[in-house]
């Protein structure tokens, strides 16, 4: 099982979007898939069904309300793809947890979904490098940092680079699976010539392949509750690009050599 993490200094550089649609195309690929939000507000389970406001997960999980993995997970109507909301997290709060058992709590939570047969983790984060952030970064194997095509990432690009280098220093093992350039605009000048100049600042290899452009159709996916690629009766073009994501993701963490070919075909995700 690989788990992968996103990050970001910043909110609003569309870590749910990513996260939703890169765990759907992965799915789609074949790959028992596991979508966990870790973002005290909910950003996942919201954008896709607004009764998980009422379920319990990952919040519930790390203070010791519910221990079985399987009572907190979310099937869907994919059946490689499943998903633990954020939980109760005022409730859980209140009950509490001590900063120290975190590492520990989230190993657990990993092993048990390897043991349900999970092959990928996918876990949406909160927006800045919190404790709690921090700690479920480090509980990876790979983090995908979202960085919004404006001026400010060419400055915040190496510091969070710097971080999770501080990171693996520490004793984590957790590596940068990429950069992706996310909320790119085509009629920007300013957006193309961020991208650029990341492109030339960076490896030629720290990047993806592929930029996420701004497009009113992620709106309206997360309106519908859906990814985009469940948006109309066809998948519009662009979500051609979350499984081109996948696949760059499939390469860069080595789940390539286990690829198989997608099989199944449905209408929606949760009811």
């Amino acid at each position: 099982m690989i788990a992968i993490a996103t990050a970001s200094q910043k909110g609003g550089v569309g870590k749910t979007t990513l996260c939703i649609n890169l765990a759907y195309s992965l799915a789609r690929r074949g790959w028992n898939t596991l979508l966990v939000d870790t973002d005290p507000q909910g950003g996942v389970g919201l954008s896709l069904a607004r009764s998980t406001r009422s379920k319990i997960g990952f919040y519930d999980y790390l203070s010791g309300m519910e221990r079985d993995v399987g009572r907190l997970v979310l099937a869907t109507r994919l059946p490689e793809l499943q998903i633990l909301p954020a939980g109760q997290y005022d409730a859980a709060a209140r009950r509490g947890w001590a900063p120290q058992d975190v590492p520990a709590r989230l190993t657990d939570l990993l092993r048990a979904a390897e043991l349900r047969g999970v092959d990928c983790l996918i876990l949406d984060t909160a927006a800045g490098l919190n404790a709690m952030t921090e700690s479920v970064v480090k509980a990876c194997d790979y983090v995908i940092l979202p960085q919004q095509a404006e001026p400010l990432a060419v400055r915040s690009v190496p510091h969070m680079l710097e971080t999770l280098s501080r990171f693996r220093s520490e004793g984590a093992g957790v590596k940068v699976a990429g950069i992706l350039l996310t909320m790119v605009s085509m009629d920007s000048q300013v957006s193309q010539k961020v991208a650029a100049e990341l492109r030339a600042l960076l490896p030629p290899d720290m990047l993806f392949d592929q930029n996420v452009p701004r497009l009113n159709s992620f709106l309206q996916a997360s309106a519908m509750g859906v990814p985009v690629a469940l948006l109309k009766k066809h998948p519009p073009p662009e979500a051609l690009l979350f499984d081109q994501i996948a696949a760059e993701i499939e390469r860069r963490t080595g789940m390539a050599e286990e690829a198989e070919e997608p099989t199944h075909s449905h209408a929606s995700l949760l009811d």
